[in-house]
């Protein structure tokens, strides 16, 4: 399954461009700065990725 993502702010922020993108299942917000919406999907999806690997690797040391 894959993950759904959408923008829900874009902002400046001391003259950088920032996205806050909500992955749509979990509800997680990822704050990421990109130059467009696209490259700040592509950075949550990498962040979505690596929090749900991080995750797994944490639950699967738990006996």
């Amino acid at each position: 399954m894959t993950a759904e993502f959408e923008i829900i702010e874009e902002y400046l922020l001391l003259g950088q461009r920032r996205f806050r993108v909500r992955e749509l299942g979990s509800g997680i917000v990822f704050n990421v700065s990109a130059d467009s919406e696209e490259e700040a999907i592509v950075k949550a999806r990498e962040l979505y990725d690596k929090v749900r690997a991080d995750r797994a690797v944490r639950l699967s040391g738990q006996g």
